[in-house]
């Protein structure tokens, strides 16, 4: 068995005298203390379990260990291995929007000896994770101590089991407007579309100049986590929208279709979402990036209040990064676990600390903007943002509710979040909604209120600035947006930087570096490629730059370092202009003009005080 690295959970004594002795409900029935390496990888909510021997299957994550790497040489073929197999649209975007490193450790798959050696124990996951290294497998509580002791094996934790966020509660919607889909109130037109029924909505993020200015969302894919998609490829306004082979996924089910019009028990609500987005009916419905091309995730039960597993966001989220997705959007929200195991709590509303807020900000740190609804819990006990809404504002932009006249609606949840961090961060449209309806009729439209409709109305204008801002990292996009807003300048809890000018966003330049110009920070460090790289692909290209945080000039060195830290080159010494971009290359030798051998590396610029930094892997 190869030497792995363990990460060990650390139990309080006080606990770990409690489960030995007995003393934690549910421990009479132990046959005697679990082993020492097994109590140490145990989530403490697992422990009473265990010393039970409960049979009964509980569904718990398995972290591994590590991926079977044995060293800097294995780790170095895993990533060349990782970089080969994305997808071209992935690869595409990370270039675009300067993901750095190109591939990390989380692009690594599972470590397929590991994957077999559960197999070999009639332990077969149910859902896995890349970039979490683990698995959620369902194990009897007699087994945890087996699980647990196997040397590949870092931690057992339960899988959450959540509540979504509550709907929005239809008596606080306004009068409907009228039905007829040609009056002159709904069916306002521009140089580009006649917006029907979503007129409003459209109107009032000054989307129409954004329309009318040739962005549309063309090119640019929105993958969609919601609850199903009924009907989709059949309503008028949504049936010619872009769904590419293979773009549909049924994580609940395990199927590769995100419809069920047979039961009629779910699958209505991303219909209703989509549409906000990519609607094209001229006359009747249009929505707000009628050119974008959709991947749709089914990862809910089903559109109530059911118990379900939020381990199949996480599962969507990835595979959208597989798929090359642009952005994500997601009207899903959770604040509450059901069944009593480990409440969340406000004080979890912190961006890290629930299972779908971490995937939300890894997912952005593949170069991926992340939209979630804010949640309707504005007028009940609970008040605050539910998760994924809790992620960094630089991360993912949470979405809140108005009413046509622009003022917050009473249900939309409000910030901040529990570190203080203004939420939600913008505000679209989120009462008395016209949405495409579900039920198999062509024609068909209903309205329904919520943060849910809110967010996409807000995704499909970003979708818009991504196409006209390819070279836009997803920051400098939540920038342009959230400095528009209408509240930009006096940001609060209640309306976060407010709604959203598509015009004025169309507009916005990062100061002193203009549309094409990065970074909005201190400094800026690109990886131009390849990475990795081998002999024959050439030297790997950095661009680097001060950015707005940092002084008009400045003396700035780019070097390469070794994975111990030690210089190894010396690629650029001089002076800086802010807004300046200039490259550098290594070639794979060290000062004395010498191969290094394969493995990581670091091109390090220092300049100002500050220093960032970009990974790079060599192959001889």
């Amino acid at each position: 068995m190869r030497p792995r690295m363990r990460i060990l959970h650390r139990i309080p004594m006080t606990l770990l005298a409690l489960v030995l002795s007995g003393g934690i409900p549910g421990a009479a029935r132990a046959a005697g203390p679990l082993p020492e390496e097994a109590l140490s990888k145990l989530d403490p909510r697992l422990i009473a379990a265990a010393v039970a021997s409960d049979p009964e299957p509980v569904p718990v994550w398995i972290s591994f260990a590590d991926k079977g790497a044995r060293g800097p040489s294995d780790l170095a073929f895993a990533l060349t291995r990782a970089r080969a197999s994305l997808s071209a649209r992935c690869l595409a975007r990370r270039l675009r929007t300067g993901v750095t490193p190109l591939v990390d450790d989380r692009d690594v798959p599972l470590d397929p000896a590991y994957l077999a050696a559960l197999r070999g124990r009639a332990l077969v996951p149910f859902a896995t994770s890349r970039w979490f290294n683990r698995v959620a497998v369902r194990v009897p509580g007699s087994r945890f101590a087996e699980v647990a002791s196997l040397p590949f094996v870092s931690a057992l934790n339960p899988v959450e089991r959540a509540r979504r966020g509550r709907e929005a509660p239809e008596s606080d919607a306004l009068s409907a407007p009228p039905s007829d889909l040609t009056c002159s109130d709904c069916a306002r037109t521009t140089n580009s579309f006649n917006y029907g029924l979503n007129a409003a909505a459209v109107a009032q993020l000054d989307v129409p100049a954004v329309h009318d200015s040739g962005y549309i969302g063309t090119g640019v894919l929105v993958c969609i986590i919601d609850d199903g998609f009924n009907y989709h490829n059949k309503h008028e306004a949504l049936r010619n929208a872009v769904v590419p082979p293979g773009f549909e996924r049924d994580f609940v089910d395990g199927d590769s279709s995100a419809q069920d019009t047979v039961g009629f028990t779910c699958c209505n609500h991303g219909t209703w979402v989509m549409g906000c987005i990519g609607g094209n009916k001229s006359g009747s419905y249009v929505g707000t990036a009628p050119g974008a091309t959709f991947a749709l995730a089914r990862t809910e039960v089903d559109a109530s209040e059911t118990t379900i597993e939020m381990v199949y966001w996480g599962m969507a989220a990835e595979w959208a990064d597989s798929l090359g997705a642009d952005e994500i959007t997601t009207s899903l929200g959770y604040s509450q676990f059901d069944g009593g195991i480990g409440n969340y709590t406000y004080a979890d509303m912190n961006g890290r600390t629930t299972t779908v807020a971490q995937a939300a900000e890894i997912a952005a740190s593949k170069g991926i903007l992340v939209l979630a609804a804010a949640g309707n819990e504005g007028n009940v006990a609970w008040q605050k943002i539910v998760s994924p809404a809790d992620v960094h504002g630089d991360s993912l932009i949470a979405v809140g509710a108005v009413n046509s006249s622009g003022a917050r609606t009473s249900f939309s949840s409000k910030g901040p979040s529990s570190d203080g961090r203004i939420k939600p961060d913008l505000m679209a449209l989120g009462l008395s909604n016209w949405l495409t309806d579900p039920s198999g009729n062509p024609q068909g439209y209903a309205q329904h209120s919520g943060t849910s409709f809110a967010t996409p109305l807000l995704a499909g204008l970003a979708a818009c600035m991504i196409q006209a801002r390819p070279r836009f990292a997803p920051l400098s996009i939540i920038r342009m947006l959230r400095e528009t807003a209408s509240r930009a300048s006096t940001p609060d809890t209640l309306m976060g930087y407010g709604i959203p000018d598509g015009l004025k966003a169309l507009r916005w330049t990062i100061p002193g570096l203009g549309v094409e110009g990065e970074p909005p920070v201190a400094l800026g460090l690109k990886l131009a490629g390849p990475n990795p790289r081998q002999s024959c692909d050439g030297p790997s290209v950095v661009r680097f730059a001060l950015g707005a945080g940092a002084p008009p000039s400045a003396r700035a060195r780019v070097a390469v370092f070794d994975a111990e830290g030690r210089r190894l080159r010396e690629l650029f010494e001089g002076t800086l202009t802010r807004g300046q971009w200039r490259e550098a290359s290594w070639d794979g030798l060290d000062t004395g003009g010498r191969a290094a051998p394969s493995g990581l590396y670091f091109i390090s610029f220092d300049a100002a005080g500050h220093r960032s930094s970009v990974r790079v892997v060599s192959l001889r």
